[in-house]
Order: structure tokens, then sequence, then C-alpha cells
């Protein structure tokens, strides 16, 4: 996929973007302590980054060197590339696939070996003219909601598509099943869940939840951001947890080790969500610790929080079906949406050098 830089003017949709309401007061922590302890031996080759999943046995590690797939001829369009371990619909894992490169690096889950892309034909939008952004909570509310949403639909309005904002202003937090039905997914270009928390498409959602899976598995676009990571997880009202769910975000919040603190952050290979960010920068914010986390998701950047001891994932992608998947945790404070992520770095910006990147990525522009 060719890298797009994001911050040149693309041509203006016609639709108009809703606004969001005004951010409510105060933030605090949530999320409970992890059973297990983060900081497992590296699994990846010579040069790797540990990276611990609190909650689990398994480090993830990744290999400075070695590309994601063996020689094996050409994959087809749309086709399962032979060469590592690879998530289904990904064309050009192996060494002269067609229509994308590998990463630059090999990331091992496990011990195994997860040969993702940045590109290839894999992935793609399902045709849809709209974005999705999805704000309801009924859990834990950042106040940062808002402006999110307003910075990322000013985003997606450059693309040429129209944004979709539900929930996203504090008056309006109720979720809307509607949104989620086979029909209305249809037109989404992208589904952005931005900082939900708890069970934002009501309960139990057992057909909302399916219907998103589906709409990804069958080439949608699904970006995930912040605590998007914290819902149906049976935390909740005392509801079981929707595996389903779980498992299409990729892995589940338990907690954030040293709060909002200053982090420094390090991307991995290079796919287009990290591409136009410093290889190493300081940013403030909370960095996440999770488990279940997905074995084939494909770390794109760690960051360490200096009020914690442990490199932990904080962004990865990951082919799902013929569609795929963008997670961040970034963008916990007001600011990250409207200043660059890192002072020192005037150009460096959360929506347009990392969120947006991905999105793209997802759908696969």
């Amino acid at each position: 996929m060719k890298v797009i830089k994001l911050s040149a003017a693309l041509a203006l949709a016609s639709a108009g973007v809703v606004a969001c309401g005004s951010s409510s007061a105060g933030d605090q922590g949530a999320g409970g302590a992890s059973s297990s302890a983060a900081g497992a031996s590296p699994s990846g080759g010579a040069g790797g980054t540990v990276v611990g999943t609190s909650g689990t046995s398994a480090g993830i590690g990744t290999s400075g060197s070695a590309a994601g797939g063996s020689a094996g001829g050409v994959a087809a369009s749309g086709a399962s590339a032979v060469g590592g371990v690879n998530s289904g619909g990904t064309a050009g894992a192996s060494s002269g696939g067609t229509g994308g490169t590998t990463e630059g690096g090999v990331t091992s889950v496990g011990g195994s070996t997860a040969g993702a892309t940045s590109g290839g034909a894999g992935g793609g939008s399902n045709g849809g003219t709209r974005v999705l952004i999805y704000c309801v909570t009924t859990g834990f509310r950042h106040g940062s909601i808002p402006d999110g949403a307003n910075a990322l639909a000013a985003a997606v309005q450059k693309l040429a598509l129209t944004a979709d904002l539900v929930g996203c202003g504090n008056d309006t937090n109720q979720p809307d099943p509607t949104k989620l039905t086979t029909a209305a997914l249809a037109q989404d270009a992208a589904v952005v869940m931005l900082a939900n928390s708890g069970e934002p498409f009501g309960y139990p959602a057992t057909t909302e939840i399916q219907n998103l899976v589906d709409y990804v598995q069958h080439g949608g676009a699904l970006v995930a951001i912040e605590d998007a990571d914290h819902c149906y997880d049976g935390g909740f009202n005392g509801h079981p947890a929707s595996d389903a769910y779980v498992n299409l975000i990729g892995n589940d919040f338990v907690g954030h080790p040293g709060g909002v603190a200053p982090a420094t952050c390090t991307t991995m290979g290079n796919n287009p969500s990290v591409t136009m960010l410093a290889p190493t920068f300081t940013t403030t914010d909370e960095i996440y610790q999770t488990t279940k986390f997905n074995p084939l998701n494909q770390v794109v950047l760690s960051c360490k929080s200096s009020g914690d001891t442990a490199v932990r994932p904080v962004s990865y992608v990951r082919q799902e079906g013929a569609g795929r998947v963008f997670f961040t945790a970034l963008g916990h404070n007001n600011e990250s949406w409207t200043a660059p992520m890192d002072a020192a770095l005037a150009n460096t910006r959360l929506v347009e050098d990392h969120v947006l990147a991905g999105m793209l990525w997802a759908m696969g522009r």
C-alpha cells in the first residue's frame, strides 16, 4: 500500500458533520489490577524487544529482521499467502506476492510467527460511503470523547466520506443498535469504536456484535480506540463476557499502571499507521495493561509509561477474514486530539499521522 501523507488537503465531502457536545468534567482511572505480571521473555528473534502482556504467560517479541513470510510464489488477490502463520485474506505476505510489502520485522507471539503485511489486496472497504463513529459508553466515560470524535469527523470529511456520529456528545450518549444492523453496516466504509466502555450496543447485543464481526470478516474496516477494549468483558452489570466482541477487538483492558504520565513510545515495522510517526517519541497518556491478546495481532507501537516498569503493546493491526482491524490505546487527554502528540515534535498529530492512517490501511486505501 502506498503511504499517503494525510496532512495534504483531500477532496472535501459535500455531506456535513454532526458536532459533538462539550467535554465532560473530570477523568478518573478505571479497571482492576492484573493477576499476572507483565514482561515475559521474548519469543522473537535476535534483536527483539520484549513487550509484556499481562494476564498471559507469553511475551511479544519483535525481531528487527526477517520478512514475515517465506518465498512461495505469487499470492492471488484476496487470497491467503503461504509463509509464516498468516491471517487469512492477506495477499503479498510471501516474497514475490502481489500487491503488498511485508512488514519490516516479524512479530512473534507465544512462539508463533505472524506474517502480516502493510499492504496487499486482502483487506479493503466494503464500498460504503460513510464512517460510523460510535462513542456510546455505559461505564466510565472519557472527557476527551467529544474532541476526539470531532477531530476524526473533520478528517473523514476530507476523504469525501460522511461521518455518522453516535453518542459522541454527552447529551446523546445512548446505545443505538440500529447502527449495527446488517443493512446499516453495509453503508459504512469503516466503523470507529471510540473510547467505549460497558455495553455500548445495549444488552445482550448478541445479534449486533455478530453483525459487526460479520461486517469485518466480509471485508469491512474496524478502528478501535482507547478503551473500546473494555466492553462486554464480564465486568459490567454482572453479565457474562462476549468472547465474540473481545476476540474481534483483539484484547481486554485490565488497567493502566502509572495512570496518566509521560511515556516513551517506539514504532515497529512499516505499517502505514506508524510510518509518519517518529521512530521514538514521548507522549502523555495512559498505557494500558491488557489480557486476552489475540495472537494474530501485529504490534506496531509499544510504549513504556514513566509510572510503570513494563513496555506494553499500545497499537496493533490484524487481518480478520477479508477485513482488517486497527487498534490504538492512545487519546486519553483532550489535548491528544488537538495538539502535537510530542511537544518536541510540532508536526506529530494523533489523528492525521496515526489514527486516520490506520483507518485508511484498514479500508485498503
